[in-house]
């Protein structure tokens, strides 16, 4: 292995002399600002994988020198593949290029340095924020996106927690639709109503009185069709029509086609949801639509699930989070064990 150290006032300059010295495989392996001359500059140790005596030939004097390759993008060729793997879009990408040597120039690992440029660029909410108890919680989204299991995931947290909440249904289009969610309030020890009109909910208000109506509600909807404008404006009636404050939160698998799922805030914009929750998360191992769609819809991201059962709690989807799915590079269905 071949290693030199070499000084730039700029990155852009520094992986030009590295290009040119040590050849396009050459990998960084040190960044840090130093003090030459009163003025700050870059040093940078790079290194490339050959015999050290190995001998680079010169071009003989009688073919000009090729003309020098234009600077490349600043952000390491394998995270930037790694990232359109994921499908983040090519305008985030193109924007961290330019930021991501900087902040790694600064001592930050990129880890570190994307999920600072992670935290810019979208919005992350604490679970206790994204959902603060004694508050009416709505969850809507496609049908099959894992309300129901979601909303049985927090009764049972706040069962750990020692809380009490009241759930909700109104999933009275699918046969069985409610079950879940009654057999899951029987076992957490709480009541579940599936709510048709204001007698039910008034009904399911006196039984709620007291620990569950103060701690929180958490109501279950049924499966929605974004994309049939009738069936939004109907949710729509129906939240209002129970006159509860609520806070609406889109609830999306996240191994939804792309381009579909980044449409879902747009054809849900009349519900007025309040943060994202993105649910399978081990369904895929691709993350960039999560990045579109919160960028897309400046909507928070707040919760997430990757699991099914009951003992696995939802996840805070945070920004460091995100920037470790990121940086790994996707897998296809072969390649787990």
């Amino acid at each position: 292995m071949r290693i030199k150290t070499l000084t730039a006032e700029k990155m852009t300059d520094a992986l030009k002399l590295i290009r040119e010295q040590l050849g396009p495989e050459a990998l960084i392996l040190e960044t840090r600002k130093v003090q030459r001359n009163g003025k700050e500059t870059l040093e940078i140790t790079a290194a490339v994988n050959e015999p050290a005596s190995a001998v680079r030939p010169a071009p003989a004097p009688s073919v000009a020198p090729p003309p020098a390759a234009a600077p490349g993008p600043a952000l390491p060729s394998l995270l930037g593949s790694t990232l359109a793997a994921h499908g983040v879009p090519t305008n985030l990408i193109e924007t961290w290029h330019t930021a991501l040597p900087g902040l790694q120039a600064a001592g930050f690992t990129a880890g570190e340095a994307l999920a600072m440029l992670l935290g810019k660029q979208l919005r992350f909410l604490a679970p206790a924020e994204a959902l603060p108890s004694g508050a009416a919680h709505v969850f809507v989204g496609p049908h099959g996106a894992g309300k129901t299991t979601l909303v049985a995931k927090l009764a049972w947290q706040a069962k750990q927690r020692g809380q009490r909440v009241g759930l909700l249904s109104l999933d009275d289009q699918k046969v069985g639709g409610f079950e879940p969610l009654a057999i899951a309030a029987e076992i957490f020890g709480t009541h579940a109503a599936l709510i048709a009109d204001q007698d039910d909910l008034r009904a399911a208000a006196a039984r709620l009185q007291g620990g569950a109506a103060q701690e929180g509600l958490l109501l279950d909807t049924a499966g929605l069709n974004p994309f049939a404008p009738k069936a939004v404006s109907g949710l729509q009636q129906r939240l209002v029509g129970l006159g509860l404050p609520v806070r609406v939160h889109l609830v999306i698998p996240a191994n939804l086609n792309p381009a579909d799922l980044a449409m879902l805030p747009v054809a849900c914009h009349a519900l007025s949801p309040q943060s994202l929750i993105f649910t399978k998360l081990d369904c895929t191992t691709r993350y960039g639509a999560i990045v579109a769609t919160a960028a897309g819809s400046g909507l928070p991201l707040g919760l997430a699930t990757h699991a099914a059962d009951m003992a696995t709690p939802p996840l805070a989807l945070t920004a460091a989070w995100l920037a470790d799915a990121l940086l790994e590079l996707p897998k296809q269905p072969w390649e787990f064990a």
